[in-house]
């Protein structure tokens, strides 16, 4: 290891020589000043933070690590990281260094500030046993490493009798971080390095405060004919100085006697560079300290496009480096080369790194749809409570995130499932498309892969629909035996009104997931159906929630409607009204979860294209059917309209080869055009 610089052993050599009861700070701070800059200010780790960009810089810098969440962490066997609080040091590092009054936050701000000045961040580990061990923070400048012997300290400690004691540590008791190293070990302040321009800085504030304060702003000179004795001329200026000088007096108006002339002078406030010198530290500063002008409250060159990609700059090529220093002088200060390999201290950015509330909400939308963050690690980001019963511990990953050949095995594997229990969902293949010359390759290639996706997802609608059916007929025969049976049948009815009117609120928010999930599936090969990579997810989230209100009115209504008519029928007939409408129950649970997935996945799929559609600035549509269809069908394929407009419009509807009309009871913008239709849409360039 190299020798100490000469004013350093000069310094060692007093200190080694005297006991601390000789101990002199002034003395000892007069061989470690480096004298005047050439500036002709004096600049060393204590007058240099009297320049406010100095303080303002390593303020910042102090304050923001000491505020980041830090501890021990534990890596996890199959991956991952957990905290170690029962570690001796996790508490000491988070909350509390020693067994004195000081803050953990006090402590890591004081030591940073140790490392900036004076080139060295001292702690000295007490260890009395495994299970008891203090972090007390040594003074940079009462604290160097023995140069005879290079494992070894000698610090001067204060004592609690407000003395100062010397004291030797082992290399292994302390936690010695340096600053500026060419070597590893000796560390070097900044201050020691930018004393000439920090001096010119300190020189230039000097300047401007004397300029000021001298203050005679007549800005002239003052000419006499007549010679003037020493004390004659003496007086005179003592007696101008007095009304002219000082910043109360300045741009008063002179008064000359005696043929004395007055000659004004040009000098101003801008050519002494008393506002530029202003400017000229906090710039100094900011590049010394490898800050943003910003971050010290310069604003001259800042934009609001500009300052949040500054501020991911600073926690990237500022902070990251410096907390990366700290995180590895720790683990090896604090842990054994075994502990090591398990353990390890961590500074936490994250916070330092999130955007405003729509960039975040972007964030962790993204990492949601991956499968990656569920429900509680959002909110824990946000300094949240997680949700109760364990409902926010879910993963959601949507069916885009796997390739396309997974996808079409998956949605064929669904197809024989639904077909050896009857049903017969249609997978779309290029030849099922009629009229497919009016459409591009590309596109009939899309319509396929969106109808494989929403096959694909038919066991999670059944999934929903077999569950809302479920506790809807439960509901409902209860309300049967407790209004049939001993009130009236307005009673019942006055039930059903609240019941669906909650029940609509309640579909709304369980079939989120479901339809959310599909629906961001869904984006990404609509969007590459058009070309298009237009932003539009504030747009489509507003549209699916919109879509599931819809949904949830489709089927209350639907119930409520049946119900009704099925008591009306009973009573017109003379039947027992709770019969008829268990009957209608029973069928409900036989059929209704197969037309509910049916209807509603097909919906879902054309809904949410169209949807992709407009937000990415489409403009028509066409009406697209499959295979073998029924007349109505038939005579809509190829149909194009403008993507605001109806396919149909509500009414009868009966075209050529159609036996009967069809009775469309609301307009149509997309398919399906009734219950069992299974066409689709595509965008008309």
């Amino acid at each position: 290891m190299k020798r100490p610089p000469l004013l350093d052993r000069i310094a060692f050599g007093i200190l080694n020589r005297r006991g601390f009861e000789e101990y002199d700070d002034e003395e000892y701070q007069r061989y470690l000043d480096h004298g005047p800059t050439l500036a002709g200010a004096r600049i060393n780790e204590r007058t240099s933070m009297k320049l406010s960009a100095v303080f303002a810089g390593l303020n910042f810098i102090c304050s923001t690590i000491a505020s980041l969440p830090s501890g021990i962490y534990q890596r996890l066997p199959e991956g991952g990281r957990a905290q170690v609080p029962d570690h001796p040091l996790s508490d000491r590092i988070r909350n509390k260094p020693n067994d004195s009054f000081l803050t953990a936050w006090n402590w890591k701000y004081a030591q940073l500030m140790h490392k900036y000045l004076w080139g060295h961040w001292y702690t000295w580990i007490v260890r009395s046993g495994y299970d008891d061990q203090q972090l007390v923070p040594l003074l940079p400048d009462r604290t160097w490493r023995d140069p005879n012997n290079i494992h070894q300290y000698f610090t001067h400690v204060l004592m609690d009798n407000g003395q100062y004691q010397r004291r030797t540590l082992r290399e292994d008791e302390v936690l010695d971080i340096p600053h500026i190293t060419m070597d590893g070990e000796s560390g070097r302040g900044f201050i020691e390095l930018a004393r000439e321009s920090l001096g010119l800085a300190k020189a230039l504030d000097e300047f401007a405060a004397r300029y000021i304060g001298r203050g005679t702003h007549s800005g002239g000179i003052v000419e006499i004919d007549k010679p003037m004795d020493p004390a004659e001329r003496k007086r005179l200026q003592a007696d101008f100085n007095q009304k002219y000088s000082g910043l109360g007096k300045a741009f008063s108006t002179i008064w000359l006697t005696g043929g004395a002339k007055f000659r004004a002078d040009e000098v101003n406030a801008d050519q002494a560079q008393v506002l530029q010198s202003r400017q000229f530290s906090v710039l100094e500063a900011a590049r010394w300290l490898n800050l943003p002008p910003h971050v010290l409250r310069d604003l001259s060159r800042a934009t609001f496009s500009n300052i949040e990609q500054q501020d991911i700059e600073l926690v990237q090529y500022t902070l990251v480096p410096i907390v990366a220093q700290l995180e590895n002088s720790m683990n090896v200060a604090f842990m054994d080369d075994n502990e090591r390999k398990a353990r390890y201290v961590k500074f936490d950015l994250k916070g330092l790194l999130r955007g405003d509330i729509a960039a975040r909400q972007m964030f962790y939308q993204a990492m949601i749809d991956r499968g990656v963050f569920n429900a509680d690690d959002v909110l824990e980001l946000e300094d949240m409570n997680p949700q109760p019963d364990g409902l926010g511990k879910t993963y959601l990953v949507p069916m885009n995130m796997i390739d396309k050949k997974t996808l079409t095995e998956k949605s064929s594997a669904v197809v024989g499932a639904l077909r050896a229990r009857g049903q017969v969902p249609q997978i779309i293949h290029v030849d099922d498309i009629n009229n497919r010359s009016a459409l591009p390759a590309p596109e009939t290639r899309s319509i396929g892969l969106r109808r494989r996706l929403t096959v694909a997802y038919l066991p999670q609608f059944s999934a929903f629909a077999s569950s809302l059916v479920t506790e809807e007929v439960t509901a409902v025969r209860e309300a049967l035996q407790k209004f049939l049976g001993k009130r009236s049948q307005a009673d019942l009815s006055a039930w059903l009104e609240n019941y669906y009117k909650e029940l609509a609120v309640d579909i709304s928010k369980k079939a989120k997931p479901l339809v959310s999930g599909y629906g961001l599936a869904l984006t990404p090969i609509a969007q590459e159906e058009i070309a298009s990579n237009a932003t539009i997810g504030p747009q489509f989230e507003q549209f699916t929630n919109q879509y599931l209100n819809y949904l949830a009115e489709r089927h209350v209504s639907s119930s409520k409607a049946q119900i009704i008519d099925v008591l009306k029928t009973a009573n017109d007939a003379g039947m027992d009204p709770a019969d008829a409408v268990n009957e209608r129950l029973a069928e409900w649970e036989q059929k209704r979860p197969d037309k509910f997935t049916q209807h509603e996945s097909y919906r879902a799929e054309n809904a949410m294209t169209r949807a992709v559609f407009l937000f990415s600035g489409v403009s028509k549509l066409r009406w697209v059917a499959f295979g073998k269809n029924c007349p109505y069908c038939s005579s809509l394929n190829g149909k194009v309209v403008g993507i605001q407009q109806d396919f149909l419009q509500a009414g009868s509807y009966q075209p050529d080869g159609a036996k009967e009309p069809l009775i469309v009871k609301s307009s149509k913008k997309h398919a399906p055009a009734h219950a069992g239709c299974d066409c689709g849409i595509a965008a008309e360039h």
